[in-house]
């Protein structure tokens, strides 16, 4: 049915894929030959795989570290002058009335010093209300130990990340010291702010930073703390959608500046721009390099048909006395290459598939067998292995195999069309 409508049916005749097909098989006295394609076509294979596979895992990675950072700080952020502003309750109304603006969160951050028994931590303290803690899904849907049910009802609750749980083996109602350096001014000098308080839930979204380094406490806490007043230091906003951010941007700043002039508005990209450029990057750079590893696969069909041409040589010749012409000796040879690279690049894409869907519990069963640790999650940000396979890249990798495959054969089987019968019967 491919044939018919692709007309190849009508290019290639029937005896030319007879031909070409014998060719294929595997004969004894032709050993080294066949073992070559063998590896041509396994190169096909690999390279193909490859390429489909780390495609997959970079799509996913990026992916993925968006969803938790976008899940994790929202749209936009609203900067006001100083630092801090006392008015967030009306901003917030206000940018609320914009259409697709879903939430405004006032939020506090702030660095301290989390001590607990003989260890010391970096800390990124968030004061977040603790309804708006809980309509925060990435956070509320995660919650691996403890509740938020009863969170924000105590003047000392903090939630911390699973991984920091697990490290420093802490649980809910353990009590955790914040040392900050915005403490109280003294004649003898500045005085670390000091406080305990007690773990009400712990969270885990699968993102190394995320799950060790981030506290969050209800926002009036972080105001008395980080000495706020009944201020904040900025808001967040949240939109229906990420991709609306460019058609909002200019919109939300105008009602921005409304609310008191020298403040900024920053959007997820620009916080997060030179992480996710490298990333791009990273991902064309070993795209173009893995396929080399294609290009290498090719010049083995190159050879391959090459040394299949010089073993064909009477073959060729006989043809050619019973009435094949030089075209026809083309398409057959042009058969045998291109049929080492569609059948290279069909169990590259199966292969690569199969690994791209099943990536994680492959790394799982590898690491469970031999012990190794495959993925760290202190490098690589998430917990886990993502993949996610684009049909669009895949048509590319595919076609550019294809096509790689396809050229290669030409040259050889155009040497084979221009072979000289008569001299080929008198040599052989």
């Amino acid at each position: 049915m491919l044939l018919v409508s692709w007309g190849l049916k009508d290019m290639f005749k029937t005896y030319e894929w007879m031909v070409a097909f014998r060719y294929l098989k595997i004969r004894s006295n032709e050993g080294f030959v066949t073992l070559v394609a063998l590896f041509s076509l396994l190169g096909i294979a690999i390279g193909v795989m490859v390429l489909i596979v780390t495609m997959s895992v970079m799509n996913g990675f990026r992916e993925e570290l968006l969803s938790k950072v976008i899940g994790f700080n929202g749209h936009m952020l609203y900067q006001p002058a100083g630092g801090r502003m006392s008015d967030y309750d009306d901003a917030a109304a206000k940018l609320k009335q914009i259409d697709n603006v879903t939430k405004v969160l006032p939020i506090i951050e702030g660095h301290a010093l989390a001590t607990f028994g003989s260890y010391s931590v970096p800390a990124l303290v968030r004061g977040v209300r603790a309804d708006d803690l809980r309509q925060m899904t990435l956070i509320s849907d995660n919650i691996k130990v403890g509740s938020l049910a009863e969170y924000g009802q105590e003047d000392n609750d903090i939630i911390i990340g699973k991984r920091l749980a697990d490290k420093y083996d802490l649980g809910v109602g353990d009590l955790v010291t914040l040392v900050s350096p915005r403490g109280r001014v003294t004649p003898f000098g500045t005085v670390p702010r000091i406080a305990n308080y007690q773990i009400k839930a712990i969270f885990e979204v699968g993102e190394y930073n995320y799950d060790t380094s981030y506290f969050f406490m209800p926002l009036k806490q972080a105001q008395n703390y980080f000495q706020y007043g009944d201020e904040a230091g900025a808001l967040e906003i949240i939109l229906t959608h990420p991709d609306m951010i460019t058609k909002m941007f200019d919109e939300v700043e105008q009602v921005t500046r409304q609310i008191g002039p020298g403040g900024r508005l920053i959007d997820w990209r620009i916080l997060n721009q030179s992480f996710f450029n490298a990333l791009q990057v990273e991902r064309n750079v070993m795209f173009i390099i893995l396929s080399f590893i294609i290009l290498v696969a090719v010049f083995n069909i190159i050879s391959t048909m090459i040394m299949m041409v010089k073993n064909k040589t009477r073959d060729v010749a006989i043809l050619r006395t019973m009435g094949a012409t030089s075209g026809s000796i083309l398409r057959i040879f042009f058969i045998v290459g291109s049929c080492i690279g569609v059948l290279g690049t069909m169990l590259g894409t199966l292969m690569g598939l199969s690994i791209a869907y099943n990536v994680q519990s492959i790394m799982d069963f590898i690491e469970k067998w031999t012990g190794l640790s495959l993925w760290e999650g202190e490098i690589r940000f998430l917990s886990q292995v993502p993949s996610i396979v684009e049909p669009r890249e895949i048509m590319i990798v595919v076609g550019m195999a294809l096509i790689l495959s396809f050229f290669a054969t030409l040259l050889p089987a155009w040497r084979a069309a221009k072979l000289d019968p008569v001299k080929s019967m008198r040599y052989e």
